[in-house]
């Protein structure tokens, strides 16, 4: 990635020629999990406040691996273009929709060690020119395409991988201490990119809710922490076509 992989979420919408600069976008949600609904049930503080920033953002990673799921959903804008992603994660496996403007969209699905994508015409001629992607709808005939583990597009599916997730490009340090929606965190800033603050959760468990250039807005916000997920399911063997065979 350019700067940080901070915005691996978002910068999943890469290709081989193509990759975000920046977080964006107000259609991101307010994370669930550890907010607070009344002082009196208010969780006690977690003492990463006090922490060096590297120890705060090892504290986190911990906490998005304990937690084995969650929810990761928003947008960024990058010269013109709305780009946009959402996805449930529960451990290396995860589904969800990104899409770049109204017509480049694809589905992901990761099961099993399988990487899988539905790219509409529009992804396709993002990546390879609109004659091009006419031959690959028709080749795939709305089935899913087979990714293999090392790829130009695997990049796709680097979303659930924490380590990549949440690692920064440059030193790290800590900024204030201040709110996301309702629940308190301090925040993280990367000297590789100032755009990709990190937001950890000082009350509760230590997650990140929130990576983006500031606390309210834009940027991806983290919710359903632990959350069972029922549509992470590999696809059935006839909806399923290698991407080794297209083209040939």
């Amino acid at each position: 990635m350019t700067k940080t992989a901070f915005r691996a979420g978002l910068a999943a919408l890469a290709t081989a020629t193509m990759l975000l600069s920046g977080c964006g976008g107000s259609d991101s949600t307010e994370p669930k999990g550890g907010t607070t609904t009344a002082a009196s049930q208010a969780p006690a503080d977690n003492g990463v406040a006090a922490m060096t920033a590297d120890e705060i953002l090892t504290k986190a990673k911990e906490a998005l691996t304990k937690a084995g799921s969650f929810h990761m959903a928003g947008s960024a804008t990058t010269d013109g273009e709305t780009m946009s992603l959402d996805f449930k994660v529960a451990g290396k496996d995860f589904v969800g929709t990104m899409s770049m403007g109204k017509d480049a969209e694809v589905e992901v699905l990761a099961v099993g060690g399988k990487q899988y994508m539905k790219p509409s015409e529009g992804f396709w001629a993002m990546i390879a020119g609109p004659e091009q992607a006419k031959k690959m709808v028709a080749a795939t005939g709305g089935k899913w395409v087979l990714v293999p583990a090392k790829d130009q597009i695997s990049g796709l599916f680097a979303a659930a991988d924490v380590n990549e997730l949440l690692k920064p490009g440059g030193t790290l340090s800590k900024g204030e201490a201040t709110k996301v929606g309702e629940q308190p965190v301090i925040t993280l800033k990367d000297s590789s990119d100032a755009d990709s603050l990190v937001f950890v959760a000082t009350t509760g468990e230590a997650y990140p809710v929130r990576i983006g250039p500031s606390a309210t807005g834009e940027g991806v916000t983290f919710s359903e922490f632990g959350a069972k997920f029922d549509g992470i399911v590999a696809p059935a063997a006839n909806q399923v076509i290698d991407q080794a065979t297209l083209g040939k």
